[in-house]
């Protein structure tokens, strides 16, 4: 089982943005995709949440072409974080949450559903904030309330987020570190390593790299439009490997009880 894409090509206009990908995301598993700024990563996930039109290849899920898959059947096991919403309606926080259960009723909420939107806000560290107004967040505070309505629409029962009868459900996220603060950049990560340990695939788009080190299992470093590098972070986060796509001196700072590397960029 896995949201895979197979020998894919995606063009916009006459530029072709991501050449002959192919990629999975398995179930346990976190993926971070990193590069450069315009290297195809936001294409990529784009492609993976069958937002963007493929030129060439297959997105699959469970092995089944997307095209196959009902759109309600797929909302519950498929959900994604953009990096900006143009949500600009006075929507109480609740409210929000509760769209992503859409899929699972027929048009009015039960009092499960907003359990759920409750846990879910509770998870991202926003469970005091279901009766605010929406547009008075701040921009940190709404994606992570973006974040809680992926969360509830991939929630399969009052307990937790995750696989529904055996079927594992898959979380792709745009960048959704970029207006948290340091503490709220680890509480958004840790949610997506926490979904991935109850079963689930995450697939992250990513710019630091330390973030990447420490919450990803795999690591999808992006360069013009094609896999430049994947393997586990020791593998892909090397100065070898970084330097020719980044541009910068790097430098890998050891500590043995990490268990990570950590990267550093150096003046030039």
């Amino acid at each position: 089982m896995a949201l895979s894409v197979s020998n894919i090509t995606v063009q916009r206009g006459r530029k072709t943005v991501l050449r002959n990908i192919s990629l999975s995301i398995a179930p346990g598993e976190v993926v971070a995709i990193t590069g450069v700024n315009g290297c195809g990563k936001s294409t990529l996930l784009g492609a993976l949440s069958s937002e963007l039109p493929l030129s060439s290849g297959h997105l699959s899920l469970d092995g089944v072409d997307l095209s196959e898959w009902s759109l309600k059947d797929l909302a519950r096991r498929r959900a994604v974080l953009r990096q900006d919403s143009q949500l600009t309606f006075p929507f109480n926080v609740l409210d929000v949450v509760l769209m992503g259960r859409s899929a699972h009723h027929q048009g009015l909420e039960s009092a499960q559903d907003i359990e759920i939107a409750q846990q879910a806000l509770d998870r991202v560290n926003l469970g005091t904030f279901s009766g605010r107004k929406y547009t008075r967040l701040s921009g940190g505070e709404r994606q992570r309330v973006h974040l809680a309505r992926v969360l509830a629409q991939l929630w399969q029962d009052d307990i937790e987020p995750g696989p529904s009868g055996g079927a594992p459900c898959y979380l792709l996220l745009d960048e959704p570190t970029a207006s948290q603060d340091m503490a709220a950049q680890h509480r958004v990560l840790s949610c997506a390593r926490e979904f991935a340990d109850r079963g689930g695939g995450v697939a992250c788009v990513l710019h630091d790299l330390n973030q990447a080190a420490q919450y990803a299992d795999t690591v999808i470093l992006l360069n013009d439009g094609t896999i430049a590098s994947e393997g586990t972070p020791h593998e892909v986060l090397r100065p070898s490997i970084l330097e020719p796509v980044y541009g910068v001196p790097i430098q890998l700072l050891g500590d043995s009880n990490l268990g990570f590397p950590i990267v550093m960029s150096l003046r030039s």
